[in-house]
């Protein structure tokens, strides 16, 4: 059984430190309050362009992308339907779209300009939040069903990690704008997947509609 007021815990404390970053952001979106120290340590520290980690870095970037990110979402999303499980695809869609709708909007109205001063939409990181909200939308759906449920959202979280490196290695996101896109996407996945479910556990056949 997974335990939803788990969730909706986990899934409200990551809300609530990502509306805690958004607070700080918008209002010195230059050098916000407690963060401008970490953000510039941070940049000091993997920012090394021409190294195998900023290459490296490049490539997350194209697999955490719009276009990469858009056809795994509308895979999972097609899979889930094949498989009749209304309320996963449900959920999978709704928390997709709200996590978008919402990282968009905040683009445009903080107008954080990013650490290599391309444009004003650095806050919080696209990036971040599609690594938030597919892996640990895809770890709600395979958990239930495995026995690796350690090294499945050990992958997870380290996916999640590994793109919010990438975003600041790049010089394209502060480290601040990376945490608040994942805990963004993966708060709203995690919160509306507890509220959708209360206490739920996979469903027993593939094609079923209800809470293992």
């Amino acid at each position: 059984m997974l335990d939803a007021r788990g969730d909706l815990r986990a899934a409200l404390a990551m809300l609530a430190t990502a509306t805690l970053f958004t607070a700080l952001v918008w209002a010195d979106p230059t050098h916000p309050q407690n963060l401008a120290p970490i953000d510039t340590w941070w940049h000091d520290l993997v920012v090394a362009p021409g190294s195998l980690g900023h290459a490296i870095a490049r490539g997350l970037g194209v697999l955490g992308g719009d276009a990469v990110s858009f056809a795994v979402r509308a895979v999972v999303a097609s899979w889930l339907a094949v498989r009749r499980r209304w309320r996963d695809l449900a959920i999978w869609v709704g928390a997709s779209l709200v996590a978008d709708l919402l990282v968009a909007g905040l683009k445009g109205e903080v107008g954080r300009l990013r650490p290599d001063g391309s444009d004003l939409r650095s806050f919080p990181s696209g990036h971040a939040k599609y690594a938030g909200q597919i892996g640990v939308g895809v770890a709600l759906l395979v958990a239930p069903v495995t026995r690796h449920r350690s090294a499945l959202w050990g992958a997870a979280v380290g996916w999640i990690a590994l793109m919010a490196w990438s975003r600041t290695a790049l010089d394209v996101h502060h480290l601040s704008d990376t945490i608040a896109g994942a805990l963004i996407g993966a708060g709203i996945m995690l919160g509306v997947w507890g509220l959708a479910y209360g206490r739920v556990a996979s469903p027993a056949e593939p094609g079923a509609d209800s809470p293992p």
